[in-house]
């Protein structure tokens, strides 16, 4: 799949979505991954189909799992069309042991005064009528 109009915008080239699609299988089964460069071993979520650093396209789906720390958060109030009927709700930064970061909804059971830096967090999938989505939880 090529995006029209952006076969030549930049040195990289955007991807076909069908190489990171392999994400949705993984939630529907309960599962969150990201992909790793096998060249210089660089974490990716949500995964990338070709390493930022090295410019591979050699990646591997691993799991992400343990807990992380919130960075950072916001309240969004006014989101894309898709998301406007869900307004408002909160996105956080949170990074694992491992240095990996990732930007996720946070689960709308925290409420908003309980959420400080270095709250600890899980990346948990969930499913939402016939889809499904990941979010930062509190641990079990």
């Amino acid at each position: 799949m090529i995006w029209v109009g952006f076969e030549k915008f930049g040195q990289s080239a955007y991807i076909s979505q069908t190489k990171v699609t392999p994400l949705i299988s993984y939630l529907e089964k309960g599962v969150i991954v990201g992909t790793r460069c096998k060249k210089c071993g660089k974490m990716y979520f949500p995964p990338r189909a070709d390493c930022v650093d090295c410019r591979t396209s050699e990646v591997e789906w691993v799991p992400i799992e343990g807990r992380a720390r919130l960075i950072t958060f916001t309240e969004v109030y006014f989101g894309p069309p898709a998301f406007e009927q869900s307004t408002p709700y909160v996105l956080g930064l949170a990074e694992f042991d491992n240095g990996l970061r990732v930007f996720a909804p946070i689960s709308r059971n925290l409420d908003r005064e309980q959420l400080k830096m270095d709250l600890e967090l899980v990346l948990k999938p969930r499913h939402s009528g016939e889809g499904v989505f990941y979010q930062l939880e509190k641990p079990d």
